[in-house]
C-alpha cells in the first residue's frame, strides 16, 4: 500500500502564522495609516484598492522579516481595538510629517501668487480634488518628481520600516506626550520659515515694483496703475521663479535629508523618552 506522509511543519507554520493574525492586523493598519497619508501616494494619486493591496504587500515583509515584536495588550476585544487605533495613529503621524514638506510648497505657492497677482486664479487640482494656487501646484509637482525620482521615497518607507524597531507595537505614547507635540510645533515653524525663505525673491521683487509704480502714479498721475503694474508683476515674477530654480535643487536635496531625519525623531518623541 501507498502511504501518505504529510509534512507537518507547513501545517505548524501555518497554525503559527494564524495565531499571530491579530499581529499581522496591527502591523498592516499601521502601514496603511502611512500611506493613507504620505504624498503621492494619498488622495487621488493612487486609487484606494492599490493603496490597500500596496499596505498588505508592505506589511506581510514587514511580518516576516523578524523586525515586528509582539505586542503585549489585554487580549479582549478592547485591548485589540486601543492596540489598533495606538497602530494607525502612528502610520498617520509618519506620514503626516513628510505631508508637512509638501503642504510647505503650498503656502509658498500662495504667497507667490499673491504677490504676482495669480490668486484670483487658482485652478482645481485632479489629484487632492482642491482648488490650489498655480505656483503652488507647479512647486508641488516639481518637489513630487523630485520626491519619487531621487529615491527619497525609498527613503522614507525604509524609515517606516525602521519604525518597527524603534516603537514596538503597543509602546507608543501619543496623548498627552509633550515632547512629540514639541517635535510637530517645532518642524512646523522650521517648513514654515524655510517657506518664507523660499518665497523672499519673489516678495522682494514685488515689493521694489510696488515701490516704483508708487513713485510712476505720483509722477504722472494720469497712469492707469493696474494696467501697468499688473503685466508688469506677472512677467518680473516668472522671471524671478526661473531664476530661482536651479537654487530649489540644494532645496530639495537639503530637504530629503531633513524629513527622515525628522521621522526619526517624531518616532523616538513617540516614545516618550
Amino acid at each position: 500500500m501507498m502511504e501518505i506522509g504529510i509534512d507537518f511543519s507547513l501545517v505548524t507554520g501555518f497554525l503559527e502564522m494564524f495565531a499571530t493574525v491579530d499581529v499581522f492586523i496591527a502591523v498592516f493598519v499601521r502601514v496603511l495609516g502611512f500611506f493613507l497619508v504620505l504624498p503621492v501616494m494619498s488622495g487621488q494619486n493612487l486609487p484606494l484598492p492599490a493603496r490597500i493591496g500596496l499596505s498588505l504587500g508592505i506589511a506581510l515583509l514587514a511580518f516576516t522579516a523578524d523586525i515586528v515584536v509582539l505586542p503585549d495588550y489585554q487580549f479582549t476585544a478592547m485591548g485589540f481595538g486601543f492596540l489598533i487605533i495606538q497602530e494607525i495613529m502612528i502610520g498617520i503621524l509618519l506620514g503626516f510629517v513628510v505631508m508637512l514638506l509638501f503642504s510647505m510648497f503650498h503656502f509658498v505657492g500662495q504667497l507667490v501668487d499673491f504677490q504676482i497677482g495669480f490668486m484670483i486664479a487658482s485652478v482645481a487640482d485632479p489629484f487632492s480634488q482642491q482648488q490650489m494656487p498655480i505656483t503652488g501646484n507647479f512647486y508641488y509637482l516639481l518637489i513630487s518628481l523630485f520626491f519619487v525620482g531621487s529615491g527619497a521615497l525609498h527613503a522614507v518607507i525604509a524609515a517606516f520600516f525602521g519604525s518597527y524597531t524603534v516603537i514596538a507595537m503597543g509602546e507608543a505614547v501619543i496623548l498627552g506626550n509633550a515632547s512629540l507635540a514639541y517635535f510637530i510645533v517645532d518642524i512646523i515653524v522650521q517648513y514654515f520659515r524655510l517657506g518664507v525663505q523660499i518665497a523672499m525673491p519673489v516678495i522682494g521683487t514685488m515689493m521694489i515694483v510696488n515701490i516704483a509704480l508708487g513713485i510712476l502714479v505720483k509722477a504722472v498721475p494720469q497712469m492707469n496703475v493696474f494696467v501697468v503694474g499688473l503685466p508688469m508683476k506677472v512677467f518680473l515674477g516668472s522671471i524671478v521663479i526661473f531664476l530661482t530654480l536651479p537654487f530649489l535643487n540644494n532645496v530639495f536635496s537639503d530637504l530629503m535629508y531633513t524629513i527622515i531625519e525628522h521621522i526619526h525623531s517624531v518616532l523616538w518623541g513617540m516614545r516618550g523618552t
